[in-house]
């Protein structure tokens, strides 16, 4: 779940370079160059600095996409193995379904990176949360009732440059058995009735 981190820094700090006044700029050509100077230059922990929203972002999306994908892998398989319909289609539905779950469980993490350093201070520049992404994520937890839909502003935006990206990957990977249910006979879900498995 860190993997991600990393470059997701680099390129936030390339960005955020080409904004500074010049005698202050670090001067990188693209992210890939952030990526490669900082270690040496801001040390290796810097890549991984505040890295509490992109990781439990991730941690939450694909820990919920895969829970989901796998119960309803495991519910509806008599539709492609018994009752004849495209496995394509039924997979599609299963996917798009789990996809959007998990997502709109896991993007108010993402989005708290915003909440804390975008959002408007109260006056005389206090931070409702201290600058903490912590304790943002736990004021939208505790204010999620009221401000709930707030915390999925941007989330089409991040469809475009990561969900999708991530369905198509989930996908190629369930085409490629990753997400195979192959078990054994005693295991397996059609015998697993209560007087099938009292006679095991």
């Amino acid at each position: 779940m860190y993997l991600g981190v990393p470059f997701e820094n680099a390129r936030r700090a390339y960005y955020a370079d080409k904004t500074w006044p010049l005698e202050l700029r670090k001067g990188y050509t693209s992210p890939t160059n952030a990526l490669l100077r900082i270690p040496f230059e801001e040390g290796p922990y810097y890549l991984f600095k505040n890295s509490f929203p992109l990781a439990a972002h991730a941690f939450t999306f694909w820990v919920a996409f895969l829970t989901y994908f796998s119960f309803a892998k495991n519910k509806f398989f008599f539709l492609w193995v018994y009752n004849d319909f495209s496995y394509e289609y039924i997979k599609f539905g299963m996917m798009t379904s789990c996809f959007f779950l998990a997502s709109f469980m896991a993007y108010p993490f993402y989005f708290t990176r915003e909440m804390v350093d975008i959002w408007p201070k109260e006056r005389g520049g206090h931070c409702t949360w201290n600058n903490n992404y912590r304790q943002c994520a736990k004021w939208m937890l505790e204010n999620v009732d009221m401000m709930g839909y707030n915390y999925l502003s941007g989330y089409w935006g991040w469809v475009r440059r990561y969900g999708a990206q991530y369905f198509i990957g989930l996908w190629v990977a369930d085409s490629l058995g990753m997400f195979c249910n192959n078990n054994q006979a005693h295991n397996s879900i059609e015998v697993q009735f209560p007087i099938a498995s009292e006679s095991i």
